[in-house]
């Protein structure tokens, strides 16, 4: 029985830190009809989650952002939706402004179009308290995450990461790493199981990237993972699997694990 979230959280129906893990389509389109034909083959296949990647949208402004959101959620009609807006620092596709990064989260979560917003960690209290502050006034989930694409930091290291996390309002802890050799595969799926005995009502959402890293993708669950990233028509970061194949494996996992 792998380690749920407990009790777990409930989401437009979907439930994070179940029995089952969680399968989510990241969307990394540059213009609306883009967004539109992948969220539309990725409604297809089915996801429990959707995730817009809007770091990768060509227009950055609030109206284009807003406009484009509200075609997505009229697409993708009861399916929970994430909005990220990644920062250039963990893997975002362009450097923004913090402060005009932290003011279009906000006019975006204001909308109501949204289920989850994920932020990075390293941003700090100054810009994660007034996106908090948005999402709790609508009933928005916080995902706080952090990201190492060069390294797998310490067992210790994630733990402080996830305790920060939990210290500044997240209702989701992520955490993602690149391993450089196998022992930072399973030194990452050690702190996943820790960080799930330390807070055991916390969904989380780790995984090692990268070729090494792709065993985690598939059997991160069992160690406390909550949801993986699958592709649809793009992916979002190295080692995301196709979602028909991940599904074919997380089942095989359930019925013999």
């Amino acid at each position: 029985m792998r380690p749920c979230a407990v009790p777990s959280l409930t989401v437009r129906g979907v439930e994070f830190g179940g029995s089952r893990p969680l399968l989510c389509v990241p969307l990394v389109a540059q213009d609306t009809a883009s967004l539109v034909e992948q969220a539309g083959i990725a409604c297809a296949l089915l996801p429990d989650v959707i995730e817009w990647r809007a770091d990768a949208f060509d227009d950055l402004s609030a109206e284009a952002l807003c406009d484009a959101g509200e075609v997505l959620r009229n697409v993708l009609d009861m399916t929970p939706i994430i909005f990220t807006l990644r920062a250039k620092e963990e893997g975002g596709a362009r450097p923004m402004a913090p402060e005009h990064r932290g003011a279009l989260i906000r006019d975006l979560v204001g909308t109501g179009l949204f289920d989850l917003v994920d932020t990075e960690l390293f941003n700090g209290p100054a810009f994660i308290a007034p996106v908090a502050d948005a999402a709790r006034r609508l009933g928005v989930r916080l995902i706080l995450s952090f990201h190492d694409f060069a390294a797998t930091p310490s067992i210790e290291v994630l733990a402080e990461k996830v305790a920060g996390m939990v210290e500044q309002g997240a209702d989701i802890a992520k955490f993602a790493c690149m391993p450089q050799e196998p022992g930072d595969v399973l030194r990452l799926l050690q702190a996943t199981l820790a960080a799930r005995q330390a807070y055991p009502s916390l969904p989380l959402i780790t995984m090692s990237m990268g070729q090494l890293g792709v065993p985690t993708r598939v059997a991160g669950f069992l160690y406390g993972s909550d949801m993986t990233f699958a592709v649809g028509q793009k992916a979002s970061a190295p080692g995301q699997i196709p979602i028909a194949e991940l599904k074919g494996m997380i089942d095989g996992l359930l019925r013999y694990a």
